[in-house]
């Protein structure tokens, strides 16, 4: 539950330092609230695969997992191996 957390933080962090965005929750629709397009996706993915270590190949994304952090958490949690 800890490693969730910590990725739910890191993806906070990212959208600060990144995007100069701070999200009032991690359920706000980040695609509704247009905070990803194309290219801030393909940006966040790269910060993603870096901070985490983690490999999200874009053939085996789903746009629904960029809908909200608490998604997006999800979808990187079951692509580690360890599955925090």
């Amino acid at each position: 539950m800890q490693e969730l957390e910590k990725l739910r933080t890191g993806i906070f962090e990212i959208f600060v330092e990144s995007f100069d965005t701070r999200l009032a929750s991690g359920e706000v629709d980040l695609i509704e609230e247009r905070l990803v397009d194309s290219v801030r996706l393909v940006d966040l993915v790269l910060q993603i695969e870096l901070r985490f270590g983690v490999a999200l190949p874009f053939e085996e994304l789903e746009i629904e997992d960029f809908r909200t952090v608490s998604r997006l958490v999800d979808r990187i949690a079951r692509a580690t191996s360890a599955g925090l």
